[in-house]
């Protein structure tokens, strides 16, 4: 009677699990397996849905052609928001999550600063930093303070457009990191820093060679995560530009504009071509991002 009951018990447990993992796998059958096999199949036809190579002859022209509104251009913008993000962004992120760490003057308050924009809505941050670059605002007035001409919109000349809008990206893009960052380095044990602060070690070198490499399997996390973003890392273009004028245009708004947009927004609904496009980089930023992986690997963690 006790083994009929043990293995009614476990027959339950068995189909309760089953079930609990039904969910997740029909999603992923559904939303990814069955959303790539149709993407990678959209790449090998036309618009008439006869299979042809052209959507890998139009990707090609634009990504080599010096004019227009083209993959090759949104291409140059999304390696900038990218390196922005890898040598910018993270960088100082990790100098301002020790900073907090070691609980510098004011340090409450400068926290609250750096993770407003994980609080306030993006359109308001967005609006407030438009207003602060016009000609008619705080900016405009900075640069007539000092004699400086200022007359026309940054954002309206495709030369400091995009820069722009990468000093924004920079300005609102703390918030993740610096919480991620300090949380990693809050585990690290305060013994190991006393007895290195009785060696006579620095800052610098507290920051360098023990802050650093105790923390490293969070920023290891991190960078990889940044390495993902190669080919669709980008700013808020939709909110600073909606037609991606002044040459403002990234991958990923590329692709929006192909997909949703008409009219004004120039959408040519070729999702041929989009998947083409999404194939192209995945071919290359896939062995990339593994190679990175695999040096990053490499470099020991320390157990704590």
């Amino acid at each position: 009677m006790i083994d009929m009951h043990l293995t009614a018990a476990k027959g339950r447990e068995r189909a309760f699990i089953v079930l609990m993992l039904l969910v997740p796998a029909l999603n992923w059958l559904v939303f990814w397996l069955y959303v790539n096999i149709s993407s990678f199949v959209l790449a090998f036809q036309n618009m008439r849905g006869e299979w042809s190579l052209t959507n890998f002859v139009t990707f090609w022209d634009q990504l080599t052609s010096p004019y227009g509104d083209t993959i090759g251009l949104a291409l140059k913008n999304t390696l900038f928001y990218f390196l922005n993000n890898l040598f910018i962004i993270f960088p100082i992120s990790v100098i301002i999550s020790y900073f907090l760490y070691k609980r510098i003057l004011f340090y409450k308050g400068f926290r609250i600063i750096f993770f407003l924009p994980a609080i306030i809505s993006g359109v308001a941050m967005v609006g407030v930093y438009y207003a602060f670059i016009q000609p008619t605002g705080p900016l405009g007035a900075i640069c007539d303070f000092f004699g400086i001409e200022y007359t026309d919109s940054l954002l309206n000349s495709p030369k400091t457009a995009t820069a722009t809008i990468l000093v924004y990206c920079i300005w609102a893009g703390f918030s993740t990191n610096v919480i991620l960052a300090s949380s990693a380095m809050s585990r690290i044990p305060a013994e190991i820093l006393e007895a290195a602060k009785l060696e006579g070690c620095k800052p610098f070198r507290e920051l360098v060679q023990i802050v650093l490499p105790l923390t490293w399997s969070t920023l290891n996390t991190l960078l990889v995560f940044i390495l993902t973003g190669i080919f669709n890392a980008s700013g808020p273009i939709l909110l600073f530009m909606p037609d991606g004028g002044s040459e403002t245009t990234t991958i990923a708004f590329w692709i929006f504009k192909q997909v949703y947009g008409n009219g004004a927004l120039g959408g040519t609904k070729n999702y041929g071509l989009v998947s083409c496009a999404g194939l192209c980089f995945t071919a290359v930023g896939v062995p990339v991002i593994l190679l990175i992986r695999r040096l990053f690997e490499k470099i020991p963690g320390v157990e704590y």
